[in-house]
């Protein structure tokens, strides 16, 4: 439990001051808590036995009294009290007022303390899932590659939950338990050192059952959280993608995977359910055996005299406040289990180093004029397997370069580096001259903007999703690049217009319509650099014709480097580069690659054997640029 408030440290120093204040009302509450039994002890030892408080009092004879006539002579009459002495019903009301304000002030300090406490584990909480989602997104893409979706969101939502849970149990049950066990075990020992020691004969056996089941629910607590992770991914994957589900007929075997994934966290929250039920039964078995015996002990000494018997109900009502600790522990393990499983996936994601970060002394890049420059670039999502091999490529400030070439042959790849999406493993990416690793990262991505294959839409409306880029942009400026991209052309059938709210993934609205969004998107942040991955691909003709407008007026002006089939695109290039296999094998402009023999002239075999019905003019010459709303 300690080891996770410690591994949680820099997410709780901040609230020190109330941790602090939570402790100090938890020793008072513990404190109120101890005397509370006293005055039961005074009622039985002074007001029923009709001795006024403030006498001392030697051992209570035992056996039966002696009958017959009582003794002549002065009746000794024992020790004269010291100071002042209660009896009768004045003491009994001091005791019961004493009982009532000791009550009221504990629960008004208990009450405060776990105000407090818990207080300090919302806040901490809220915390720790910004923190955690903020991680998340400068994570590389290389990272979020390779994990599922819904497992992420599961860590970022019910694992938090459940790590919130076991710090609210550690700072508002168990601390003011261990205070107060600690309090009886020292005021135990000092009053009777025999009885204390008679009193803990419970914790070693105690300890046996809550280590043995710690462990084994814990265990079944970590299956649990894993295959909720299964369950969660499962049911991302099937709704984000519930269309191919639906048309390929596949909603009985996403229904059959989903059962079993959801039946393997069941075997399993059942096993730590069985546990966790038969953990505190233990534990209330060997607490009573130990109240037993302390009883059956206390007993016999009041009745031999070497007790008193307040004093016997004092050590009792102890004795249940020194197991009540151990018991709250005990139904604790479950909290407890889950929440060190819960914190073991959370502390996993935030232990993973984003592979692309700023350097020590990156410096900013000053407005660009446009150069970009592969040299000699190698790269592999895995090292070991390079999906680009010696990549050279140029393009001047103003520029429009293009990659072709096969399918899979690392075109896209080479967008994404120019970003600085993904790290090179040997050679450099160049901006006006700079690598981009010197120079830091929202420098680098707010003047190089990528346009998508799949433009990606945010819930929020229409000009929400095109300010994506540019939050302080005006509306005027909004729909002036929007205008430039076409997208007024469905804005004005939609219910609201530009404040249309977009379904999530941007669901609502057509393959073009979004590409069209993005466009404006990029228009709005006004880079000099516009990086292109096959914009126009998948699209009907009409969507086609539109975006491609859109694109001129993007790209005018500025260095572009786009990922082409369409031949209309490679022919306004003003230079192409051929990739295969991870390599440029060749490069030139259109007439001067189509004349030659190569892999490119087989592909613009092909490309002429489909007529391109959306030839474009050549690019507009630079016009009056938006004005940059960052």
């Amino acid at each position: 439990m300690f080891s996770v408030l410690w591994r949680f440290r820099d997410t709780l120093m901040p609230y020190r001051r109330e941790l602090t204040t939570g402790g100090l009302l938890i020793l008072a509450a513990a404190g109120l808590a101890l005397a509370l039994p006293w005055p039961l002890k005074i009622v039985v030892d002074h007001v029923l036995a009709g001795r006024p408080f403030g006498m001392p009092s030697g051992p209570t004879p035992s056996g039966p009294t002696p009958s017959g006539p009582t003794p002549s002579g002065p009746t000794p009459s024992g020790p004269t009290p010291s100071g002042p002495t209660l009896s009768g019903p004045a003491l009994l009301a001091a005791c019961i007022a004493a009982i009532c304000v000791v009550a009221t002030l504990g629960a008004l300090t208990t009450y405060l303390a776990e105000r407090t406490l818990s207080g300090v584990g919302e806040r901490m909480l809220a915390d720790l899932r910004t923190a955690m989602f903020a991680h998340l997104q400068r994570l590389s893409l290389g990272y979020h590659q390779t994990q599922r979706v819904g497992d992420l969101g599961n860590r970022l939502t019910n694992d938090v939950n459940t790590i919130q849970s076991l710090l609210v149990a550690v700072l508002s049950v168990l601390l003011p338990n261990a205070t107060l066990l600690v309090g009886i075990l020292v005021i135990s020992v000092t009053i009777d050192p025999f009885f204390a020691l008679l009193s803990l004969l419970v914790v070693p056996p105690l300890h046996l059952v809550l280590v043995r089941y710690r462990k084994i629910i814990k265990s079944w607590a970590a299956t649990a959280r894993k295959e909720e992770g299964r369950v969660a991914s499962h049911a991302s994957e099937v709704l984000s993608a519930i269309r191919l589900v639906t048309t390929n007929a596949g909603e009985g075997r996403s229904e059959s995977r989903f059962r079993s994934f959801s039946d393997a966290r069941l075997a399993a929250g059942l096993q730590r359910v069985d546990f966790a039920a038969r953990l505190p039964a233990a534990v209330d078995v060997i607490v009573h055996t130990g109240r037993a015996v302390v009883l059956l002990v206390g007993t016999f000494r009041v009745l031999d005299g070497s007790m008193e018997l307040g004093l016997l109900l004092v050590f009792l009502a102890y004795n249940e406040k020194l197991y009540q600790p151990v018991k709250q522990l005990a139904k604790l393990q479950t909290t407890i289990s889950k929440g060190q499983a819960s914190s073991d996936r959370v502390l996993e994601v935030l232990a993973v180093e984003a592979a692309v970060r700023d350097r020590p002394g990156a410096r900013p890049l000053r407005r660009m004029r446009g150069h970009v420059a592969l040299r000699g670039v190698t790269f592999g999502y895995d090292p070991a397997r390079p999906v680009l091999d010696g990549i050279d490529i140029t393009a001047l400030p103003g520029q429009m370069i293009a990659l072709a070439g096969p399918t899979g042959a690392g075109k896209s790849t080479v967008s994404g580096l120019i970003p600085r999406l993904y790290d090179v493993q040997s050679g450099s990416v160049e901006l006006d001259g700079h690598d981009v690793r010197d120079l830091t990262l929202g420098s680098i991505r707010d003047q190089v903007s990528l346009v998508p294959q799949d433009a990606a839409l945010m819930s929020g409306t229409i000009l929400d999703n095109i300010a994506f880029g540019a939050p302080h942009a005006t509306r005027e400026q909004l729909i002036e690049a929007a205008e430039a991209a076409y997208v007024d052309e469905f804005v004005d059938r939609l219910p609201d217009g530009w404040d249309t709210e977009v379904h999530e993934r941007g669901s609502s609205l057509s393959g073009g319509q979004r590409q069209r969004i993005a466009i404006a998107r990029a228009l709005v942040r006004n880079c000099p650099v516009v990086v292109l991955d096959e914009p126009t691909s998948g699209l009907d003709a009409v969507s086609e014709s539109l975006v491609m407008k859109g694109l001129e007026r993007l790209t005018a002006g500025r260095t572009v480097i786009v990922v082409a089939h369409r031949l209309s695109t490679l022919q306004r290039a003003d230079r192409i580069y051929v990739i295969d296999r991870g390599r440029v094998v060749d490069s030139g402009t259109h007439a001067e690659l189509a004349a030659r023999p190569g892999v490119f002239r087989d592909m613009n075999r092909l490309l002429d054997d489909h007529t391109d019905t959306h030839a474009a003019p050549p690019r507009p010459s630079p016009g009056p640029r938006l004005v940059a709303a960052s």
